[in-house]
């Protein structure tokens, strides 16, 4: 898991499927959802998705701090595609930040 950035931990642990009741899970379910994703996906998917996350949010963010009113129906829609909701995003970057953070602790 070492080699992963964030982002990417986000994307694994995104495409296993947390559960609903993704707060109560320790940093070892964290791990293994992290695992399956990374399974399913492929390292170099999971690169790739993570990347385009970051230019998607980039451009949305570009786009509405020079243009309240600009049109980012793309990029939502992009973000839609990879993500599912912002939910969905939140609680898997979330719980990557908790791996992250548990990793920085523990090495």
């Amino acid at each position: 898991m070492a080699a992963l950035s964030h982002g990417e931990l986000a994307v694994a642990i995104h495409t296993a499927g947390p559960p609903a009741s993704a707060a109560a899970l320790s940093t070892d379910q964290i791990r293994a959802l992290a695992v399956t994703g990374i399974a399913l996906l492929g390292l170099a998917e999971a690169r790739r998705i993570g990347d385009e996350s970051r230019l998607v949010n980039v451009a949305y963010c570009t786009k509405a701090r020079d243009d309240a009113s600009a049109d980012v129906r793309a990029e939502v829609a992009a973000h839609h595609r990879i993500w599912g909701t912002w939910r969905q995003e939140q609680t898997a970057i979330g719980l990557a930040h908790r791996l992250s953070s548990q990793r920085t602790v523990t090495g």
